[in-house]
Parts: structure tokens; sequence; C-alpha cells
């Protein structure tokens, strides 16, 4: 068997939590609060010890989730017929999930109880203050778009192929979050022709389309344009 570059093994692993989100609706529901969680925590501005707590709790319960999606495939695979033994084993597996989730509940609870008596305006002029914060956030925000679309949509690899081009919608976002934050138009200019060299590199290597590759772009570029408008 050939060895397998370091690509190819993370293409399994995010095709393995693809899999989870196709397939499983709890995850999906987990995965879409933990979304909302981590970028209500940006917009709030949590400090730095709540975030560690915040990202542990998110990641043990997606964790639990991908563990019992596992047990009950291979509990599938072993017993296609009903069993006493395999009943017990999926509800164990869900328990799993069911107690990791009750943590999260708990840590989220007293973390953002903290801020509930902010005023949306205070929360708003942070994220003005912190352009840096922003483009974290908007970043975050195109990677798991183009993510979920290729998951929803059954197209491509995480790292490859599908209908919208996630290097050219990064590059493009990059290119935004300069447009809204620089005032010299050289370095406006320069990025906007360093994120469609990108777009083309993916196009000419025939990793994507065209029109994948333009999808990209008003992926990277309008959800971040948008989130600057919103918040910058």
């Amino acid at each position: 068997m050939a060895e397998r570059n370091f690509v190819d093994s993370l293409n399994d692993a995010v095709e393995g939590v693809l899999h989870a989100l196709r397939h499983e609706r709890n995850m999906r529901i987990h995965f879409l609060f933990a979304v909302f969680v981590l970028i209500l925590a940006a917009f709030i501005g949590v400090s730095r010890i709540e975030w560690i707590v915040l990202s542990l709790v998110v990641t043990l319960v997606l964790v639990a989730e991908l563990l019992n999606t596992a047990v009950e495939e291979i509990v599938d695979l072993v017993q296609a017929t009903y069993h006493p033994a395999a009943r017990i084993i999926k509800h164990l597996a869900a328990g799993l999930v069911l107690v990791t989730a009750v943590n999260a509940l708990i840590a989220g609870f007293f973390i953002f109880s903290r801020y509930w008596a902010w005023p949306f305006e205070a929360a708003t002029l942070s994220f003005k203050r912190a352009p840096a914060y922003l483009t974290f956030i908007a970043l975050l925000a195109v990677v798991m778009t183009v993510v979920g679309g290729k998951a929803f949509l059954h197209s491509g690899t995480p790292f490859r192929g599908g209908v919208i081009s996630g290097h050219s919608a990064v590059a493009f976002s990059l290119w935004a979050v300069i447009v809204h934050t620089s005032d010299d138009a050289l370095i406006k200019a320069l990025s906007l022709i360093l994120a469609l060299l990108v777009a083309r590199s993916r196009w000419k290597a025939k990793i994507h389309t065209v029109w994948q590759a333009v999808a990209g772009a008003l992926v990277g570029a309008l959800l971040t344009s948008l989130l600057f408008k919103i918040f910058g």
C-alpha cells in the first residue's frame, strides 16, 4: 500500500466529521449550536480563560457525538439483528453524549450569565475596537460556510474540489478584510491581485471550475463584508 501524505490523511479525518454531519441529525444540531456559542462568545468578548473553557466543553460534546456515531456503526456492522447487549452499548454511547452536553450547558450558563446585563451597544463597540478579532470571526464563518456547503451538497473533499473553492473563499475574505481596515489603495489593489491569483491557481490546476472559484470568491468577500458592515 502506498504511503499516504498529510493532506490525504487530513481529508480522511475531516471526511469522518462530514459523514457524521450528513447522516446524524444530533451531530448537525450540536455542530450548529457550537458555531453559535463560539460566535456569541466572540461577540460578547469573553476572557481568555473563558475561551479555553468554552472550546474544551464544545470539543468534548463533538468528540462524544463522533464516538457515539462510531459505536453505532460498529454495532450495526457486527450485530445486524436485534440483541439486548447491542441496545445497551448504544444507550451507553448516547449517555456519553448526554453527560458531556449537560457539562457544556453548565459551563456555558456560568460563563454567559456574567454578560447578560451588558447592553447590545457596548458589545458592538467592542467589535469596532478589535478588527483583528472580527477578522478571526469572519474567517471562521467563511471556512464553516465552505465546509458546510460541501457537506450538505455532497461535493468534493473538505480540502479539495467541491462547488465552492475554499482557497478562493479565504483569499477573498482576507482581501475584504484589507478593504475594510486599510486606507492604502495600493495595498488594497495588491491584495486583490493576490486573491485573484489564488482563485486562478485553483482553476488552472483543474481542482475547481471557473464558476466554483467565482463562487468561493463571492462567499468570502460578501460574507466578510457583511460582518464588517454590521459590526465594524
